[in-house]
């Protein structure tokens, strides 16, 4: 999901007892014409997930569970086979490089998934990590599927390490901040809205942990979020 993002930063460091206080503005706009975001983001980061439980051992009837991987093999099959790309599957599995049929359905089980309905209908969206194609800090590819007459359509496409569903709301589904590690005190953040059908990516940030007063390192209580350039 490729789009391009122009972003205006504005941002104000403010020295209190020697602790920096940040204050900051983003105003992100799609070519699509989207209107700007909201200029007040923050991160509900104690509300931070990351998904522990494979498809293959989900607690859900088995003509869900396979609508469920059908939809993710749909979506995954032709990067897989084709020629040009690979998909290649963490440890857990030990399958390695998915070469056949069988190996991609063996992955698509292994595929991490909660149930989390975002739109408050009463049928739940299907929240997934793919254990493929992972990064060597454990980002991996992240999606979430809507429930339709016809299936499971995927509206959210990303990476991420962890997830957080936000409290605010955009046409009725909750926004989305997926979070990539970076080191064991920094990442990045990306910012989703529910937007015509789909989630669209409209801010990213990135985040830390500790400060460096002096010659020292300091651990903050809150992260330092700042707006950076998206690379979607």
């Amino acid at each position: 999901m490729n789009r391009t993002i122009l972003v205006t930063v504005g941002i104000g460091v403010l020295f209190i007892q020697g602790r920096p206080l940040q204050t900051s503005f983003v105003s992100a706009v799609p070519q699509s014409g989207q209107q700007p975001v909201s200029a007040h983001f923050h991160w509900n980061w104690k509300d931070g997930q990351e998904l522990e439980q494979s498809l293959r051992d989900a607690k859900i009837p088995y003509k869900q569970k396979k609508a469920i991987a059908q939809a993710i093999a749909d979506y995954l099959r032709p990067m897989c086979f084709d020629p040009e790309t690979s998909c290649v599957t963490v440890p857990v599995s030990s399958i390695g490089e998915i070469k056949s049929e069988a190996e991609l359905q063996q992955a698509v089980l292994e595929t991490r998934t909660a149930l989390i309905d975002l739109n408050n209908d009463g049928v739940p969206e299907v929240v997934a990590q793919g254990m493929m194609n992972c990064g060597a800090t454990g980002n991996c590819p992240f999606w979430i599927f809507r429930k339709t007459k016809e299936g499971y359509e995927l509206i959210l496409e990303g990476e991420a390490q962890t997830f957080t569903v936000q409290p605010s709301t955009s046409n009725g589904f909750r926004d989305i901040v997926l979070s990539r590690h970076g080191s064991y005190s920094s990442g990045d953040l990306m910012r989703y809205r529910f937007h015509e059908g789909v989630y669209e990516g409209v801010a990213c940030y990135s985040y830390e942990w500790t400060v460096i007063e002096g010659d020292k390192e300091r651990e903050l209580k809150e992260p330092r979020i700042t707006p950076i350039r998206c690379d979607w």
